[in-house]
């Protein structure tokens, strides 16, 4: 069961895991609550997990890097956004996470700001509530309304993080083994 704990992240949180993003997302898998505790003891510390609620649809695994996450939303483009948007960016991390999660849990509709919490560029952010996911330059991992170049090469990035992890989960390594 571990190691379907390290799949999942290696496909989902691998940007995460090697500091390139601050941020990832994904529906927690029906066996999560068992693995959990497990989950604690992973050597990549630095990260913290917190459940994202939405009314009538699965919950989500927000996996997070306080510090980079913090440096990201405290740019002054995505914090004067999200103080349009009223979220108490002055009281800190966990006081937006916890406005966060407050607009998940108070909506079906999914919160669109959370591509600043995901790292994503803030145009493409902008772009995207602006334009309501239309009209878009290109469609990857996100829509992108500013620089396709640098969002293509985020893209390859990130694809890459991932593929290394699962080659190596693959050839039955840990992920603490090779991030130490």
């Amino acid at each position: 069961m571990y190691q379907m704990l390290e799949i999942t992240l290696a496909r989902h949180c691998a940007p995460v895991l090697f500091g390139k993003k601050p941020a990832a997302i994904f529906s927690k898998p029906a066996w999560w609550e068992g693995l959990l505790p497990m989950g604690k003891r992973m050597p990549e510390n630095r990260l913290r997990f917190a459940m994202l609620t939405r009314p009538a649809k699965n919950s989500l695994v927000f996996v997070y890097d306080p510090p980079l996450l913090e440096q990201t939303l405290g740019g002054r483009t995505v914090r004067r956004v999200l103080q349009r948007m009223r979220y108490p960016v002055e009281d800190g991390l966990l006081a937006c996470l916890d406005h966060l999660s407050k607009r998940f849990e108070a909506s079906a509709a999914f919160p669109h700001e959370i591509g600043f919490f995901l790292g994503y560029p803030a145009e493409d952010v902008i772009g995207f509530i602006r334009h309501r996911g239309a009209h878009c330059k290109k469609c990857g991992m996100w829509k992108v309304y500013s620089d396709v170049e640098r969002a293509e090469n985020l893209f390859a990035e990130y694809e890459r993080c991932k593929q290394l992890l699962l080659a190596h989960i693959g050839s039955g390594n840990s992920i603490s083994a090779l991030l130490n």
